[in-house]
């Protein structure tokens, strides 16, 4: 069984993505393993891996072949080893490792985005954690083998008439990266449950959103890290998941990755606030994504802030709804693990789960010290702080 990748998929082969859920409890291997392959025979994607290269790219499947789940120690730093595990479309786009402790463990599924965003990943460990669940509590599952998911390209096309790209990313991304590459610096900064209401409420307050106002904290702390009073013209880029974006919707698991970028350009001084910075940035995005057409300007974005500071990814995975959780095991925690191979500009990666706000910064040692990136992460938890008590 083969299916061609379309131009989404095809920008996203090779990237691989990884979120791990923190558990307590005992976990059997083996109904770990059975509610995986089962996984894999509904949603038989999952066992395929990229066959070519290019245009003549496509997933293939063998009858016989399923992925494998890895199982690694409960030591120290075991995210960390996780991250570092061999990736390659080319043998396989997925697999679970399932990191077995006493007491105490992790389940990570590891995916090619081209076959996942951030919300099929969800879609199909949510899946998974609820296989996993009826495994354990002998409730007799079974599944449907299923087929490949729609071309994301052939859904936008079929219920949109166009792909809605914003153009300038692909001219101001046109220039490539440097030569070589750079170590990373990231880290993860928390909100408690209480100061995460805080930052809800004063979203609705101001008519705004929680990634309207994270953005806003976001760039108003690189602007403060850059230094100078006068204002700069900032970019602030958002992916956005259009499923819900279309008529009729899109399943979370119809497809493989159908968000796309879009750019708010803000002028922001250090003497602003959050607030009024992440109310221009969704006042732009709903503007844009109200006339389903993209953007078609075609000239270039120019930071003029060093370091690249002008610019911040802000991807925000909204509010994880809990898991299933199979009988004597409880879900503790969620992670988002940081796979970024190199980076131009600051990239964050916002979600909340069980009332508490992350993100999860990653910044560029080709451009930043660590006392930089420390001083921007304080900066950018201080600016949430703010937003959130505005109101």
């Amino acid at each position: 069984m083969t299916r061609p990748l379309s131009y989404l998929e095809l920008a996203h082969v090779g990237r691989v993505v990884i979120m791990a859920a923190e558990y307590a409890g005992d976990l059997d291997p083996d109904a770990v393993a059975h509610a995986f392959r089962l996984l894999c025979e509904a949603y038989p994607v999952l066992r395929s891996w990229v066959q070519g290269s290019g245009q003549d790219a496509s997933f293939a499947v063998e009858p016989d072949y399923f992925p494998e789940v890895i199982v690694l120690e409960d030591v120290p730093d075991v995210l960390t080893k996780i991250v570092e595990l061999p990736w390659h479309a080319g043998e396989s786009v997925a697999d679970l490792v399932h990191v077995l402790g006493e007491g105490h463990g992790y389940l990570a599924l590891r995916t090619d985005h081209s076959i996942t965003d951030a919300n099929a990943w969800l879609g199909m460990f949510r899946e998974f954690m609820r296989l996993l669940t009826e495994t354990v509590n002998g409730d007799g599952t079974a599944v449907q083998p299923g087929t490949f998911p729609t071309s994301p390209a052939e859904l936008f096309h079929e219920r949109l008439g166009l792909i809605p790209y914003d153009r300038r990313l692909f001219h101001t991304a046109g220039g490539g990266k440097p030569d070589g590459t750079a170590s990373l610096i990231s880290g993860y900064l928390t909100l408690g449950r209480q100061e995460t209401a805080w930052l809800r409420r004063a979203a609705r307050f101001y008519r705004s959103s929680v990634h309207g106002l994270a953005c806003g904290a976001i760039l108003l702390a690189q602007r403060m890290l850059a230094g100078g009073s006068e204002p700069a013209r900032m970019y602030c880029v958002s992916p956005v998941d259009f499923r819900g974006r279309v008529e009729p919707p899109v399943d979370v698991l119809e497809t493989t990755n159908f968000m796309l970028s879009y750019v708010a350009e803000v002028d922001v001084s250090p003497r602003m606030s959050p607030v009024t910075v992440g109310q221009s940035i969704k006042a732009q995005l709903d503007g844009v994504l109200s006339r389903k057409q993209g953007v078609r300007a075609d000239g270039p974005l120019a930071g003029t802030l060093d370091h690249n500071l002008s610019f911040a990814l802000v991807s925000n995975l909204g509010v994880i709804e809990d898991f299933a959780e199979p009988a004597g095991v409880s879900i503790t925690g969620f992670r988002v693990l940081n796979t970024v191979d190199d980076t131009l500009f600051p990239g964050h990666y916002v979600w909340t789960y069980h009332g508490e706000l992350t993100v999860l910064y990653v910044l560029t040692a080709r451009y930043f010290t660590e006392e930089q990136v420390g001083r921007l992460a304080r900066e950018i938890l201080e600016q949430l702080m703010i937003a959130g008590a505005s109101s």
